[in-house]
């Protein structure tokens, strides 16, 4: 968020060609439209550092410029995203010539964040530029920082929709492959148990945690719960709910990559036996899981990724607050970082249930995988 020099900025509107008109607030969507904003004289309004990140092709997850404009061309810009199949909105930055400028646009965003029934509007500031004050008494608040805090990237949340919960710290998966030892260590921290530290630690404990759980590369459901059940130990319970008695999550393989994993799968279940991990075989309703979560379950759940980033792939995201009825608020540890994304998409992420259940299916048969964790 930045407020350009009063005088100054009125002159580089006029000399720069960025006295287009504009209607207040104007709409410019997708990445081909902003691209020709930008080209047209907002990108040098905005300077070279913050033109760079406007210009990051956001295209799949629904970017939007908003405009305000006076005599003398754009007094204000908003450029937002979210990802698709979720219930926030994220203000990329905001941008205005003038400081009366910027509290019309913050509610424009605003307005448009209720219209569209997001539950949270999301903010992400630069570290050293701070949260602006007319952000404060409409309800924005810092949000807990990453477990390896990022030195560029601040994150402030309104909660359109109020959802009270212990708000987790977050933690991005260091790998392509990782997510479910992240889901599954960041359970243990939400019920009281070693988790991540902050440090140079976690890497490896991210991938020893992995090799416990793999069934190489992806974690099947049953093998991640008898990995969580061994970390958090006897005194905390630990339920599968997978409805399907046949190995999953090796369409892919032939011969003897297909076997080994059957097998490892296969000790899986007995391992999961011993320890007396619940296994059911029943397909779990997410109004349940929601149920669940809503009085104080953590549930990790394994979806597709084809409704939030369009790729049809395997992943682990650890559900750890719900209002029992519409939402659940989640934590993935992947970021789509060539795409625009930081932590502040991904952390603390609110989703309808009938999203929720559209995601939580995999492969042809479109099996349903969730482990719960009690707390206590």
């Amino acid at each position: 968020t930045r407020e350009s020099g009063h005088h100054g900025c009125r002159r580089r509107r006029r000399e720069k060609g960025c006295d287009m008109k504009v209607l207040d607030p104007s709409i410019v969507e997708g990445a081909d439209g902003i691209a020709e904003l930008l080209a047209g004289g907002l990108a040098t309004l905005l300077g070279p550092e913050a033109a760079a990140r406007w210009q990051i092709r956001r295209e799949h997850y629904q970017p939007r410029v908003l405009l305000s404009a006076d005599g003398d061309g754009i007094a204000a810009a908003a450029l937002v995203s979210n990802r698709p199949a979720t219930a926030a909105l994220k203000i990329v930055d905001l941008w205005c010539c003038e400081a009366p400028a910027l509290t019309p646009m913050l509610d424009a965003v605003i307005a448009m964040a209720r219209q569209a029934r997001a539950a949270v509007v999301k903010w992400e500031i630069r570290h050293d530029a701070g949260l602006p004050e007319a952000a404060r008494p409409r309800g924005f608040v810092e949000m807990q920082p990453r477990a390896h805090p990022d030195p560029g990237v601040d994150g402030y949340a309104l909660w359109l929709t109020p959802l009270p919960h212990t708000e987790p710290r977050y933690y991005a998966q260091s790998t392509e492959f990782t997510c479910g030892a992240v889901a599954g260590l960041l359970a243990a921290e939400l019920v009281g148990r070693p988790g991540f530290s902050g440090d140079l630690r976690d890497r490896r404990l991210e991938l020893d945690f992995w090799r416990t759980a793999s069934n190489f590369p992806a974690c099947e459901p049953i093998g991640l719960a008898v990995a969580v059940q061994r970390h958090l130990g006897v005194d905390r319970h630990v339920e599968v709910a997978l409805d399907t008695e046949n190995p999953l999550l090796i369409d892919e393989f032939r011969g003897f990559d297909r076997e080994f994993r059957i097998e490892l799968q296969n000790d899986s279940r007995q391992h999961a036996a011993d320890l007396g991990v619940t296994v059911r075989g029943d397909r779990v309703e997410i109004a349940e899981v929601a149920e669940r979560i809503s009085v104080g379950e953590i549930a990790l759940l394994l979806i597709t990724q084809t409704p939030m980033h369009g790729q049809n792939e395997p992943h682990w995201i650890t559900a750890h607050a719900s209002d029992g009825q519409t939402l659940v608020v989640v934590q993935d540890p992947w970021l789509d970082r060539p795409g625009g994304e930081t932590w502040v998409d991904a952390h603390d992420l609110p989703i309808r249930l009938a999203e929720l259940d559209r995601m939580c299916r995999w492969g042809r048969d479109e099996h349903r995988g969730v482990v719960f964790v009690a707390r206590e």
